[in-house]
């Protein structure tokens, strides 16, 4: 969109409301309008005329079959960065469930058939070089005249798609099967006998097209999509459920000062409101510790910000500890004022009594070791790092995910970690978070990526009516990677590249090319802390500095952080054998490797693996070293760069 993004623009009502109250509302959708249009510009006479007339026709078309509890969003804006939908129509079904509606308005009073002989504007380059005048069967079935605008323009039908495919991109409650969806473009001022031809193509399966001529064909369309019933709770999941396109660490401030993008869904609302409560009521006999669990983008360390601000700005005394340095230190530097809440376990431990804290908040459980650390070695002696939290705060929590434990020292598994505050004579309040957040809120990819590490690897279903948020491709060259990643930062984006642990790390400036995974391309990992190049960022981070793209990360400073697009390079430690998961134990250049069991080792590195691969929230590029892995990326059905 020129001139910048476009604001919330959030006019809606219900349709009987609309219907009784039409002059009184259309100023109010104009001031909506110019507030949140990027450059403050005011509606055109066809704006106000499409909401004077196309809306109060649609709303009317509710009202005259019971439905007139159906909520009417005006100008409705799924993304800042596009224009807003015309009409979005927020519902309950006739089966119970919630139902929404797409309709594109238009305005036009005639429409004609695509021909060349009218100009080739608004064709495509084959038909406007064609010398036989002929239309492709594309511009044939998708494209429409419209004399108003002297040009070829899409098939109201298009755009009506594009708008469907944008609203399941970017809410959360479109993955939920049971939530319908539909859509149609209404032309209520195609009266004209000659033009009625366009509501019998249907370029878009499933998506109808409706004029003046066919008000019960309309009514009829709207009936089978609604029910009577009020439709309050569908207007609050479509103004609620808008997934955050944002980076959990651009948002940490924003997030401990309570004003973020981020909505918490689900079980990650009632397990803030649980908790809080805990907080302030602290409860009598067993102390009550919280474990919550959840795999890698289910939203663990967004509710534990959460519940950081909400105990600071209810004055009480809460501290966050994490067993990844990189994550905590990112938070720490991101939260605006708030950076001593941000603490080593080790600090906690020196610097706090028992239940002298509120709430303690201890991120990334499954990395912590089995004392609490000093430095990078020294370990202390007597309390366990389950101890310190649960022992300093009248309200310890834990966030866990088994699937990332990494290296032999990091040894609480969710069982373990139960057992341990059991043993603390605790009460163990279990929260399970199931659902992911990271990848564009994709439980695809997420399961995609969970079974493929496990062996049983799931097609990947790209594109067509149902095409996943999350973009995957894979590539057989490690340089195509970092130039498609490259070509995603030139556009804004962040991006970063990763590998498994399996080169050797000869620098620590993060300036010689010491991963290269194929001839002739060589890049270095991250640097340690103390970098000596300008531009270099400290690994601490890697993943949020714009320099980083220029070093490999590691699972190190890629735990726990996140980044728009990510690459991932698998070496020759994993390698799929045409049935499963082949460990090869001389490429593992890890601490990982003083694991002795080659199963536990083996278990490990798929962590690894799923860590860097779960980074993203946007798209992720594959790459590995052995030709049958890259041929079972090829064979799932993943599209190739």
């Amino acid at each position: 969109m020129a001139g910048g993004a476009w604001s919330d623009l959030e006019a809606f009502w219900p349709a009987e409301e609309i219907v009784r109250d039409r002059e009184r509302l259309i100023p109010k959708i104009e001031a909506c309008y110019e507030a949140a249009h990027p450059a403050g510009k005011k509606p055109s006479d066809g704006d106000k005329d499409s909401w004077r007339e196309s809306v109060y026709e649609v709303a009317t078309a509710l009202s005259d079959r019971g439905l007139g509890q159906v909520y009417v969003f005006v100008e409705y804006l799924v993304h800042p960065t596009m224009s807003p939908i015309d009409v979005v129509l927020a519902g309950r079904h006739r089966d119970g469930g919630l139902s929404f509606a797409a309709i594109e308005l238009k305005q036009w009073s005639s429409v004609e058939r695509p021909d060349p002989a009218n100009g080739t504007a608004g064709l495509c380059a084959q038909c406007k070089g064609s010398a036989t005048g002929a239309l492709c069967d594309q511009c044939a079935l998708e494209r429409v005249y419209a004399p108003f605008y002297e040009r070829h323009k899409k098939h109201p039908a298009i755009q009506v798609s594009d708008n469907l495919e944008a609203l399941r991109r970017h809410h959360s409650m479109f993955d939920d099967r049971y939530v319908h969806l539909v859509g149609a473009a209404y032309l209520h001022n195609l009266k004209d006998p000659q033009a009625q031809w366009i509501s019998q193509v249907m370029p878009c399966p499933g998506v109808r097209t409706f004029t003046a001529r066919q008000p019960a064909k309309l009514r009829d369309f709207l009936e089978a999509s609604f029910s009577p019933a009020d439709g309050a709770d569908a207007a609050e999941a479509l103004l609620e459920r808008r997934r955050s396109t944002s980076l959990l660490t651009s948002e940490t401030g924003a997030i401990v000062n309570g004003y973020t993008h981020f909505s918490l869904v689900e079980n990650q609302l009632q397990a803030v409101n649980d908790i809080m409560d805990s907080v302030r009521k602290p409860s009598i006999g067993l102390k009550k510790v919280y474990v919550v669990k959840g795999r890698a983008g289910t939203g663990k360390s967004l509710v534990a910000l959460t519940l950081l601000g909400e105990a600071v700005r209810g004055g009480y005394e809460a501290r966050f500890v994490s067993g990844g340095v990189a994550s905590r230190e990112n938070f720490r530097r991101g939260a605006r004022g708030h950076g001593k809440r941000f603490m080593t376990l080790n600090k906690v431990a020196d610097d706090w009594g028992p239940d002298d804290l509120d709430l303690l908040l201890c991120d990334e459980a499954h990395r912590l070791t089995e004392r609490p650390q000093k430095g990078s070695f020294c370990m202390r002696d007597g309390e366990s790092s389950v101890e310190v939290v649960v022992s300093r705060a009248k309200v310890p929590v834990f966030f866990i995910d088994g699937d990332q434990r990494l290296f032999d020292e990091e040894v609480w598994s969710e069982e373990l970690l139960i057992e341990a505050i059991q043993k603390l004579r605790a009460e163990v309040v279990p929260i399970n978070f199931d659902r992911s957040l990271r990848a564009v809120g994709s439980p695809t990819f997420d399961t995609w990526v969970h079974r493929l590490l496990l062996g049983d690897p799931l097609p990947w279903r790209a594109g067509g009516t149902d095409s996943e948020p999350f973009e995957l491709y894979y590539t057989d060259r490690a340089a195509r990677m970092e130039d498609f990643l490259r070509s995603k930062q030139k556009a804004g984006a962040s991006a970063r590249m990763t590998a498994g642990l399996c080169w050797e790390w000869s620098d620590t400036s993060g300036t010689q090319p010491d991963v290269a995974p194929e001839p002739e391309w060589a890049r270095p990992w991250n640097a340690e802390d103390s970098p000596q190049e300008p531009g270099v960022p400290k690994r601490h981070f890697w993943a949020t500095d714009p320099g980083g793209f220029h070093q490999i990360g590691c699972v190190h400073t890629a735990q726990g952080l996140e980044y728009e697009w990510g690459g991932v390079i698998m070496g020759a430690d994993l390698t799929w054998s045409g049935t499963s998961w082949a460990l090869d134990r001389k490429h593992v250049l890890s601490k990982a490797k003083r694991i002795r069991s080659d199963d536990a080792l083996l278990e490990r590195i798929r962590n690894a693996y799923r860590v860097l691969m779960t980074r993203s929230i946007r798209g992720t590029v594959l790459y590995s070293v052995d030709p049958a892995t890259r041929q079972l990326f090829a064979d799932l059905g993943v599209p190739k760069i």
